[in-house]
């Protein structure tokens, strides 16, 4: 065996990961043990269901970490090798291995083939065939989703002719396996302070060798042409890339397609991946050979602004006011390219800076009339607890006129006398080095937390095999050694995908996207299947990007945008494009609001979500095939996805039907109960159910026993995202379940302490018993873990949703005393207490007296009612009912002086409209109350519309009758 790589320390691991692996997992030298060699071909045996593959003419094979494997000393499963006179099996407990020992062609079908056995009997064969290997795999993803308008971008690479969204297939496949080409990619050197690219290029296979039959061709790069914004463009490699990785090239195939194609004694590096239907285990073992998915800052997963704007610092002030004044919440303030030196009249004019580039697009320097002190504007945002973020196009380097160019020309050995500028070569180590040093790190010690890295200059900049900026952008940034480690920060950005290893490097950013309804359709599909390859926090620019969105579409964007991995709003520069919530109509704007304050208010729910990613490589929005590979409703139902352990999701996106209101929406639920969070419907899976959603409601659902973290709910809410709570909120999702569970993950937010341990899980249950079912224990376990933050003391919110009111309620002993509910008045943070609300059908206990989280905290409730009382486990939820019997009566309002009804003609409308608050004042009296909701007001109130109310417009009965399910 000969190494082209060389020793690799922990060290040189943890700069090229962004991470800190276990010792003894962080070697890319795989153990002597799990490597067979067999004639020109090498297996290395990485798990009992990946070996990696490598044939090589000479004997010569890579040991360096690539871009996409960083890790193979990893621990080595038992398997076992047998040889005869012709063939070699590997054999694990999974995979069976037979090789022609003394092959002198690289893999194909006649010399390899791969048994893979899942299940309880299903086994299916790998034969090296060329493209086998994507049949039935579940895709990736892809660069960006620029200019998209629609739900037609392809995301089988095969067909994707589109070089530069690097589209890449997923590790996972229905068939039951996948397969890794990681032949010739990008590799690093040993430098152990920052590990940089190894510039590659290989001799290209020509003559006798590349005349090869179809069956032996394995694509080293498909070429095809597609029409694109109106021009003919090359398709996924050219030629002149083909040659560069050293692969043959074939002007025409028998479609009349070129093809760019591996000889056949070309080098081969593949990793096998076997996992049959256990996606999970293929996801994890994925991330375990090519480095975890790191856990971004906590602050990511709040609110941001972000509009296209040439916003002076008193603007921005302003907008930060209006938050405030609005009572939205707010964590991320990002300022677009309009922050540093335009040239917009000379661009306009075409006027081109040293770089070739339009002037002005990149830059380096606040625009002093914009931002007259731009770093006590910085500090004055810090003070409210908001997070710093700049937008960069970097393609034109350092012009003469920037700020830092004297310092960054002088470092490139350039006269500055002479203004030529420095050009922007981030493959240059000396280049990135300066760059980080001297432009960009006077930004991040000015207040710059999150760099917005909006490269739009192209792909062709690095004439090397396999190499984009993309990627290596996003290498450079996440592993900068003179920012993150300096300052003991957590690394993080926003940039776009750039292949295969990318998900060490979040946050995505998914571009600039058309508004309409089919785009909205695509993205929750788009960001689930990413978890396929393992980059699970897609930002998408919600609203779309290029013009202003109807309210409807905006708001059931915002709606998805609080149950996706990032909350980001944004658009172009337009007067008439805006993406502040208040500057829509009244009515869309209140639902807009309340989703989202919900989305901050989740943050402890989705800060789990996303260790858990960084534990298990599950996604916070992970498609319904993982949990469940065995349904073909798994396979079909793409737009609904499971986010985080105990929520499923499937946003609305198509426009209601403005006969009714409300949309039809079809959901599959898999196997259990399932309780829609807003409504109270209860669903019992599995079963393909429709309902009809008005605008105010959004099909989410918890799993039945769930308890979900949250923020209290507290005003002024600038900032709380990236806040350790000193008050916990617990909801829990009964749904006649006896017993239920939960937990919430906590660190300091912003470090690399996580990876060292110092973190705080706490976990809390519940459990009913009592012949009638209706005594509740809710435990809050001692904090498991310790971090320096973690406070010592903390309070509660606890909400159980769907339950009748209690009788009594204890906490560690003390009788609580019950209190009125008034959701506008803070409770007395001085006293524990007990209310009830009455239109949610919710009990809330309030712990506001300091409890000790190194203790457990016990909390006894005698409940009025069985937790499995029927009316508590509704298909149509309470909850729910309430809310559309309260806009009915805000409807029929709103004829007044329009085509008035005179309230004396539904009296039992009003009655069922008042019933939640009737509830919430004599609680004792729930149960009647609710019944006669059920038995007669609904009834009655039906039989009001339909003959009872004198000159209704007939459109408004029909919609009052369809959101009231009246017969």
């Amino acid at each position: 065996m000969i190494a082209l790589g060389v020793v690799w320390t922990l060290t040189t691991f943890i700069l090229i990961s962004g991470q800190h692996p276990s010792p003894g997992q962080m070697d890319p030298i795989a153990n002597p043990s799990s490597v067979v060699l067999v004639g020109n071909a090498r297996f290395t045996v990485l798990t009992d269901r990946i070996v990696r593959m490598e044939w090589s003419s000479t004997k010569t094979f890579q040991d360096s970490p690539t871009w996409v494997i960083q890790v193979r000393n990893t621990p080595v499963p038992d398997y076992k090798v047998t040889q005869n006179d012709t063939h070699t099996t590997i054999q694990t407990s999974y995979l069976t291995l037979t090789y022609l020992t003394n092959s002198t062609y690289t893999f194909n079908s006649s010399n390899i083939n791969m048994i893979v056995r899942f299940g309880d009997s299903q086994q299916v064969q790998w034969s090296a065939i060329p493209y086998e290997e994507n049949t039935g795999n579940l895709l990736g993803t892809v660069r960006t989703l620029d200019g998209n308008k629609d739900q037609n971008l392809e995301m089988n690479c095969m067909l994707q002719t589109r070089s530069d969204l690097h589209c890449t297939y997923g590790v996972i496949s229905r068939q039951g396996y996948a397969l890794i080409d990681d032949t010739h990619r990008p590799f690093y050197d040993n430098n152990t302070q920052w590990a940089w690219l190894v510039p590659t290029t290989y001799e290209q296979s020509q003559g006798s060798i590349c005349m090869i039959d179809n069956q032996y061709k394995r694509d080293c790069g498909y070429i095809g042409k597609q029409h694109f914004m109106g021009e003919i463009s090359t398709g996924r490699i050219s030629e002149h890339d083909c040659g560069q990785r050293g692969c043959c090239y074939s002007p025409t195939n028998a479609n009349g397609v070129p093809l760019c194609y591996y000889s056949n004694v070309a080098q081969q590096d593949l990793y096998f991946f076997g996992h049959g239907h256990d996606y999970k285990s293929a996801l994890r073992e994925f991330t375990l050979i090519s480095g975890p998915v790191p856990l971004p800052p906590r602050y990511i997963f709040g609110i941001f602004f972000s509009r296209y704007w040439a916003y002076a610092d008193y603007q921005e002030k302003q907008i930060i006011r209006e938050y405030v004044e609005h009572d939205v919440p707010l964590d991320i303030l990002v300022t677009d390219m309009d922050w540093h030196l335009t040239f917009y009249k000379q661009a306009n004019a075409g006027k081109k800076d040293q770089a070739g580039q339009s002037i002005g697009w990149t830059g380096f320097t606040f625009d002093p009339h914009l931002f007259p002190n731009a770093s006590k504007f910085l500090q004055w945002c810090k003070q409210l607890g908001l997070t710093n973020t700049l937008n960069l196009h970097p393609a034109s380097g350092i012009q003469p006129w920037e700020e830092r160019y004297v310092e960054m020309a002088q470092a490139m050995s350039i006269d500055p006398t002479t203004q030529k500028y420095v050009p922007f070569n981030e493959t240059d180590k000396k280049f990135s080095e300066n760059w980080m040093k001297l432009v960009l790190g006077p930004f991040e010690q000015a207040g710059i937390d999150l760099w917005w890295l909006d490269w739009q200059q192209g792909e062709d900049w690095i004439d090397l095999p396999y190499v984009n900026p993309t990627f290596w952008l996003n290498y450079v940034f996440f592993t900068n050694p003179y920012h993150w480690q300096q300052n003991n920060l957590r690394p993080s950005l926003l940039h776009r995908w750039g292949g295969l290893g990318n998900h060490r490097y979040q946050v995505g950013f998914s571009g600039d996207v058309i508004p309409s309804w089919d785009t909205l359709t695509f993205q929750p599909y788009f960001t689930a299947t990413a978890s396929n390859v393992a980059y699970t926090f897609w930002s998408h620019d919600l609203g779309g990007h290029t013009e202003s969105p109807a309210p409807e579409l905006y708001l059931r964007w915002i709606q998805w945008g609080a149950f996706s991995p990032i909350f980001r709003t944004h658009c172009t520069k337009n007067v008439d494009n805006d993406r502040r919530i208040w500057t829509y109509p009244w009515a869309y704007y209140q639902t807009m609001k309340r989703f989202t304050k919900l989305r901050q208010l989740l943050v402890p729910y989705i800060y789990t979500a996303a260790r858990r990613t960084y534990d298990t490589s599950l996604g916070i929005v992970l498609p319904m095939y993982y949990e469940h590979p065995d349904h073909d409703e798994a396979y079909t139902y793409l737009h609904q996805y499971f986010y985080g352990e105990h929520l499923l999701v499937s946003p609305i996106t198509h426009p209601v039907n403005p006969a009714t209101g409300m949309a039809n929406w079809t959901i599959w639920f898999p196997p259990g109960r399932w309780i829609n969070m807003f409504t109270g419907d209860f669903v019992e899976g599995p079963q393909v159910y429709q309902k009809a959603f008005t605008l105010s409601e959004m099909p989410v659902y918890a799993k039945a026993g769930s308890i979900i973290a949250m923020l209290p709910d507290r005003s002024p809410s600038l900032g709380q995202a990236k806040l350790i709570p000193s008050t916990l909120r617990f909801i829990s999702f009964l749904g006649g379940n006896l017993n239920g569970s939960g937990s919430v993950y906590e660190d300091d937010g912003s470090t690399d302490g996580y990876i060292k341990e110092e973190h705080v899980y706490t976990y809390v249950n519940y459990q009913v018993t009592g012949t009638n079912n209706n005594n509740l224990a809710f435990t809050v376990k001692p904090g498991v873990g310790q971090f320096r933050e973690f406070p010592e003391q903390r309070s509660y919110d606890l909400h159980f949703r769907h339950v009748f009111p209690a009788t009594s309620v204890t906490v560690n002993g003390e009788q609580l005393q019950y209190v009125p509910y008034n959701d506008l008045l803070a409770p007395d943070l001085s006293h524990n207490s007990f209310t009830y609300d009455g239109s949610k059908l919710t009990l809330i206990v309030y712990i506001h007296s300091p409890q000790p989280t190194s203790k457990e905290l016990s909390v006894l409730i005698q409940l009025s009612e069985s937790v499995t009382h029927p009316l508590l486990i509704n298909p149509v939820g309470f909850s729910g009912y309430i809310q559309r019997f309260t806009s009915a009566k805000a409807l029929l309002d709103d004829q007044w002086g329009v085509q008035t009804v005179f309230q004396d003609d539904y009296p039992q409308l009003l009655f069922a409209a008042s019933t939640g608050e009737v509830i919430t004042h004599e609680p004792d009296q729930a149960v009647a109350h609710a019944n006669a909701f059920y038995d007669w007001l609904v009834v009655g109130a039906c039989v009001e519309l339909g003959s009872g109310i004198t000159g209704l417009a007939e459109d408004v009965k029909q919609q009052l009758l369809a959101q009231l399910m009246c017969p």
